[in-house]
């Protein structure tokens, strides 16, 4: 498939029937993916957060050994229309700090999958358990991730409530968890 730009791509939508998907041109549409290396290339509506514009990003983050020593290498926010991935290496402490009013507030939602396995938790100087992800984004940048909903959390709260548990060894990953037809699209 060749695409108009280098940084686009499709995104298939899961279906597990044989027959075609009722809106194929949804799952067939672009999504743009954006390499940040400068705050001007972030949506304004992120970088200044504001109560009358509530929003809900996907989220992750990348880096060598995450933790208090560790490098944070990359940041990636999903939108509803577009991908960001923030190169934090390029971009460094300026944009960093352009991202901390977002990544601290209430007004938008972090969303991650299973952010404590996706990195070993460590005890740091007296503060309460963080993962790894807080921590690299703390002692680094002085951020404090506010406002984040596990969807790893999510599925073994709504399991447990509906009788079903999941050991704590054998976590749902976020693929199965979006092809499973009792949750996909509503965590």
């Amino acid at each position: 498939m060749v695409f108009a730009t280098p940084y686009q791509t499709y995104i298939p939508l899961p279906f597990d029937s044989g027959e075609e998907h009722k809106d194929l041109e949804a799952v067939l549409s672009m999504v743009p993916i954006h390499i940040v290396t400068h705050a001007s290339q972030l949506p304004k509506e992120f970088l200044f957060p504001s109560s009358k514009n509530h929003l809900i990003v996907g989220f992750d983050c990348e880096g060598v050994q995450l933790c208090h020593y560790g490098t944070l290498c990359i940041m990636q926010l999903a939108f509803l229309d577009a991908i960001y991935l923030v190169d934090v290496i390029q971009g460094g402490e300026k944009l960093m700090k352009a991202c901390k009013p977002a990544l601290e507030s209430s007004f938008i939602t972090k969303v991650i999958h299973d952010c404590k396995r996706d990195s070993e938790k460590y005890l740091c100087y007296g503060l309460t358990i963080m993962n790894n992800i807080m921590q690299a984004l703390y002692f680094h940048f002085g951020i404090k991730l506010h406002n984040v909903m596990d969807t790893q959390i999510a599925y073994s709260l709504i399991e447990k409530q509906r009788g079903r548990r999941r050991s704590s060894d054998n976590p749902i990953s976020f693929i199965a968890l979006l092809a499973d037809p009792n949750y996909c699209g509503t965590i």
